[in-house]
């Protein structure tokens, strides 16, 4: 079940991506930046064609890089303010910014690494809503408990240290000059309480 739920929503943040991107982008080189990329989930699923695609981590790069045909690998934290990644047409996010311990300077250094008509796009859980904490509590804990794990609960609250709204709240602000798109699962109720997770899809409009 849960390999089920993790690849639902590397497919979700794809589903729909090439309506958001500009023609001119299409045509030229186009490069992709992604953040927090951990092992490499992702990549597999990213089927737009794309030039340049740099994976970004705290972690350092995976031993065997060769897997991820065309990609590149830089180590360093998006929270930091003297980052400079130079200019990307598409920036992908999984479950970052709830572990985050600066989710403002993430988002300033995606905002100054976009293009302009370059798209931010961003899977948002909804933790800690109470659709997402009823599966956790039915389904995931008493499932890690039977692979012999006691405290996935704890290590969650630690690990998400930013909540949904406050997140949602800061994206509005901080993006308030793009375009921004939301899907809500399994519902399309955008409600953080009714949803396990939001999509969003950041359009940069102009270039600062």
């Amino acid at each position: 079940m849960s390999s089920r739920f993790n690849s639902l929503t590397h497919r979700s943040l794809e589903f729909g991506i090439q309506k958001f991107r500009a023609t001119s982008q299409a045509e030229s080189q186009y490069s992709v930046l992604e953040v927090g990329a951990g092992k490499g989930e992702h990549f597999s699923y990213v089927k737009e064609p794309f030039n340049d695609y740099v994976m970004l981590d705290i972690l350092p790069q995976p031993k065997d890089l060769s897997t991820f045909k065309g990609a590149t690998w830089i180590q360093a934290d998006i929270c930091d303010p003297r980052l400079e990644l130079g200019k990307f047409d598409r920036i992908i996010s999984m479950c970052v910014f709830h572990h985050l311990s600066e989710p403002v300077l993430a988002m300033d250094n995606i905002k100054k690494s976009l293009k302009p008509g370059g798209v931010f796009s961003l899977f948002l859980p909804s933790d800690p809503g109470v659709l997402n904490r009823t599966v956790r509590k039915l389904f995931v804990t008493p499932n890690t408990k039977k692979l012999g794990f006691e405290y996935y609960e704890l290590v969650n609250a630690r690990e998400h240290r930013n909540h949904y709204w406050g997140l949602k709240k800061e994206l509005e602000y901080q993006f308030q000059d793009f375009k921004i798109s939301k899907r809500y699962y399994p519902f399309g109720v955008q409600m953080g309480n009714l949803s396990l997770f939001s999509i969003w899809q950041i359009k940069k409009i102009i270039e600062y």
